[in-house]
């Protein structure tokens, strides 16, 4: 049930009885820049550690104990550019509790105070809130440099959208920017955040909706009517593959590959991307798996997932560094063989039924049901169960080796332990 609280701003109300839990999460929208990324980022580490009335963590997770357990926190998603602010609380459903405590009620009024009452001093953050939570954030993403395997997506990421692109920046932003943003710079862009972005509310579980609604309309929310972040079509032009490789001292080499992916969300091809690229890299079944780390014992792991909002396909491997062109030649030839249509009826049968499992098995969360919901507005369509399954079953051979068919090679970087010197 989808209620507009204010133009701008929606309520969808998911009424569930499965779970004992119930599942609350606030969505604030806007196309960031590369920019405004670390801000937001910066913004939800605050926003998640005090405010007005618990003015440290301390006080915070007291309150969340007095709610029996429940769990909050803020995050940062992107789907093309559309920057998503998250603000969560999973609290146990009134009904099965023993008192009438009106859990539900109390958890909406704890997220109204941590949304739109920080903990502040002379119209900026508190100074020792602000500073303690800079450098943290700063020292988390410096600290990422020290995951290999994600410094190298990162690397991978810039080296195929370019430097300027938006997509080039991950959702937590830059720690360069982050440490430079001014306490009141924050504190002006929290103000229009909450006064201009599109916000999107969701409620899923046992409740009355009208309860929800009530309590809703009553939040200092604005109406806001010109911010468009709707997600569109891609268009993107082929380029030149590019290549960068760099030597450290690490045990492990990183050899990831992007590829210009052909599908968008919900188009006419996207089921049959979905099942090539469980097929290829995207499952324990795939032919990446199968042949480069079990058959050919090339590579710790090598997987592949796809970001269809922005046309990309990803293949991260670790490897050994005297390896790598033995990988990207059997890598080349696993994509080649479904390209020729050279995989089994049985093979395909075994990743359409893992694919169906997986989605199904989603179901089991909460959360699986507001993120299909916020990506359904934000796409304009939305599908059912049956309806997913139903496509996946039916996609053909020929759709495959057709989507495999326009997959195309862009970028590729490698992470060498030294061990061998490459061009």
């Amino acid at each position: 049930m989808q209620i507009q609280i204010k133009p701008g701003v929606t309520l969808t109300v998911i009424p569930v009885s499965q779970f004992k839990n119930t599942q609350v999460s606030v969505h604030f929208l806007e196309n960031a820049s590369k920019k405004e990324t670390s801000y937001r980022s910066l913004l939800a580490n605050i926003l998640e550690t005090s405010s007005q009335k618990y003015r440290n963590k301390i006080l915070v997770s007291q309150k969340l104990s007095q709610l029996y357990g429940a769990g909050f926190g803020t995050s940062l998603m992107r789907k093309q550019n559309v920057h998503d602010l998250m603000f969560s609380l999973a609290l146990p459903n009134d009904h099965y509790l023993a008192s009438s405590e009106h859990v539900l009620d109390q958890g909406l009024a704890f997220l109204q105070e941590m949304i739109f009452n920080p903990l502040t001093e002379n119209r900026q953050f508190h100074g020792q809130t602000y500073q303690r939570q800079q450098r943290n954030l700063v020292a988390y993403i410096d600290a990422l440099k020290d995951d290999k395997q994600s410094y190298a997506a990162l690397q991978l990421q810039q080296l195929y959208f370019g430097a300027e692109d938006i997509q080039s920046v991950p959702t937590f932003g830059d720690a360069k920017q982050i440490a430079e943003i001014p306490n009141q710079a924050l504190f002006e862009y929290y103000q229009k955040v909450l006064a201009q972005d599109r916000v999107e509310i969701f409620v899923v579980g046992d409740v009355v909706a009208t309860q929800v609604q009530e309590i809703i309309q009553k939040w200092p929310l604005s109406e806001r009517t010109n911010n468009h972040t709707d997600i569109t079509r891609l268009n993107l032009a082929r380029k030149e593959i590019q290549q960068k490789t760099e030597e450290q001292m690490i045990v492990q080499s990183k050899l990831d590959l992007a590829y210009q992916f052909p599908t968008n969300f919900r188009d006419e091809t996207y089921y049959a991307g979905i099942v090539f690229n469980a097929l290829f890299g995207g499952s324990p079944l795939s032919k990446l798996f199968l042949n480069v780390r079990e058959k050919a014992s090339l590579a710790y792991y090598a997987t592949s997932n796809v970001d269809v909002f922005n046309g990309l396909m990803v293949v991260q491997t670790g490897i050994n560094a005297q390896d790598k062109d033995r990988v990207l030649t059997i890598i080349d030839q696993q994509l080649k063989d479904i390209q020729n249509n050279d995989f089994s009826d049985d093979h395909l049968a075994q990743i359409k039924t893992g694919l169906i499992s997986n989605y199904i098995g989603s179901l089991d969360a909460e959360r699986s049901y507001t993120s299909r919901a916020l990506t359904n507005r934000l796409v304009g369509s939305q599908t059912t169960t049956n309806e997913w399954v139903k496509a996946i079953q039916n996609v053909s051979r020929l759709e495959i080796v057709t989507v495999a068919n326009q997959v195309q090679l862009q970028a590729i970087y490698f992470l060498s332990s030294g061990a061998k010197k490459h061009a």
